[in-house]
C-alpha cells in the first residue's frame, strides 16, 4: 500500500498538469518580453495561462521609476480568433475583439493581429505586427480626428523567451 500513493500522486499530477499552461498556437508568437525604448521605456510581458496570454506592461521614466501598469490578456475564442482585454492603471478594463481586415495585408514572414472596440472612445482599434523578433504596436480610432486616425505606435524588440 505505501507504494500506491506515490503512484497515484505521479498519475493525477500527469493528468492534472504541473501549474503550467501549454502557449495557445495563434498566440505563441507573442508570448516573452519585449522592451521599447524612446527615453521612457516600456516593457510588455505576455506568459501562458489556460486559453491564452497574460501580460503585463510597465512604462518606466528615463530614471528607472515606473510610472504606469497595464494589465492585459489574450483569450482565443472558438472561431479561431481572439480577445484582447486591457486595464491600464487605475481605469476599467475594456476588451477588444480580434477582426479579419482585407485592407490590412502582412508582408511575408510577419504576422499581424487587428483587436476593435467600436464602442470605446480610445482606442478602438488595436494592431500588433510581429516579424521576427520585432512586434509594432499600434493604437487608434480610424474613425477619429486626423492624429487619432493616425494614432500611436511603438516598435519592441524581443529581449526574453516565453517562459510557460
Amino acid at each position: 500500500m505505501p507504494l500506491v500513493r506515490p503512484l497515484l500522486s505521479l498519475v493525477l499530477a500527469a493528468e492534472l498538469g504541473c501549474g503550467h499552461a501549454a502557449v495557445d498556437e495563434a498566440l505563441a508568437p507573442l508570448c516573452g518580453t519585449w522592451l521599447h525604448e524612446d527615453g521612457d521605456s516600456i516593457t510588455e510581458h505576455w506568459w501562458p495561462m489556460p486559453g491564452g496570454l497574460q501580460g503585463r506592461s510597465a512604462t518606466a521614466d528615463p530614471r528607472g521609476k515606473i510610472v504606469e501598469l497595464e494589465d492585459m490578456t489574450l483569450i482565443s475564442l472558438r472561431d479561431g480568433l481572439t480577445r484582447y482585454r486591457a486595464a491600464p492603471s487605475s481605469q476599467s478594463p475594456t476588451e477588444f475583439t480580434e477582426v479579419r481586415d482585407p485592407a490590412v495585408v502582412a508582408a511575408p514572414g510577419e504576422r499581424v493581429w487587428i483587436w476593435e472596440n467600436p464602442t470605446h472612445d480610445f482606442p478602438r482599434r488595436i494592431v500588433y505586427r510581429l516579424a521576427g523578433d520585432r512586434l509594432t504596436a499600434t493604437i487608434s480610432n480610424p474613425d477619429g480626428d486626423g492624429a487619432q486616425r493616425l494614432g500611436k505606435t511603438w516598435e519592441y524588440r524581443r529581449t526574453g523567451a516565453c517562459k510557460p
